[in-house]
């Protein structure tokens, strides 16, 4: 009997000391809005009460994290210790697996617990939007402009004869191959009235 009696009271002494222990709560809100192969992982502000600017921290586990390095974290490079509630995840996530993203907050030293998004986040999942595209004829071509390509865009132009809709020329380009990733000029052999041209 004489045994239980410190420990019950250590157990005793240790929750009245946790008791006044500030705790900060941990982000949430947190989701990533994915247009155009760019992704930015939001989440709302703590407001918690801190004598000093709440920061935030990103990481993020692939399938290399989890099969190759035991489930370990990767933090965000730029997105470590950062004031602001989002950030741009685009050159971190940059293949086809599913991806775990957390994100916490930290007052001086105090850090908060950590919030994971609610599902694996896959860069296939990125909504792609109708590019910008502007069409001028130039000697024995088109030229064709494209406006805010995904990084990663694959583009096909197709171009006909209006009436001869059945005989095609297709062309295919990276946007990473493209001056700015903007432009590309399609030659035609010959240019003529009455040229249609479909993406």
């Amino acid at each position: 009997m004489r045994l239980r009696r410190p420990v019950s009271l250590l157990q005793m002494m240790i929750v009245v000391l946790l008791d006044g222990v500030w705790t900060l709560s941990a982000p949430d809100a947190v989701s990533m809005d994915s247009t155009d192969m760019r992704h930015t992982l939001r989440w709302r502000p703590l407001q918690d009460s801190c004598n000093t600017s709440i920061l935030y921290s990103v990481q993020f586990q692939g399938e290399f994290e989890v099969t190759v390095l035991d489930g370990s974290w990767v933090d965000a490079p730029e997105c470590h210790l950062i004031q602001h509630t989002h950030c741009d995840l685009t050159l971190d996530l940059g293949s086809d697996s599913d991806y775990n993203v957390q994100v916490r907050g930290q007052c001086g030293s105090q850090p908060s617990a950590w919030t994971e998004l609610r599902r694996p986040f896959n860069r296939r999942d990125t909504v792609l939007m109708v590019p910008e595209m502007k069409v001028s004829a130039v000697v024995q071509g088109l030229h064709v402009v494209f406006e805010k390509l995904p990084l990663t865009a694959l583009v096909m132009v197709t171009v006909w004869r209006t009436g001869d809709e059945l005989k095609v020329s297709v062309y295919f380009m990276s946007s990473i191959s493209l001056p700015l990733f903007q432009f590309i000029l399609v030659h035609l052999s010959r240019f003529e009235e009455g040229v249609g041209r479909r993406i």
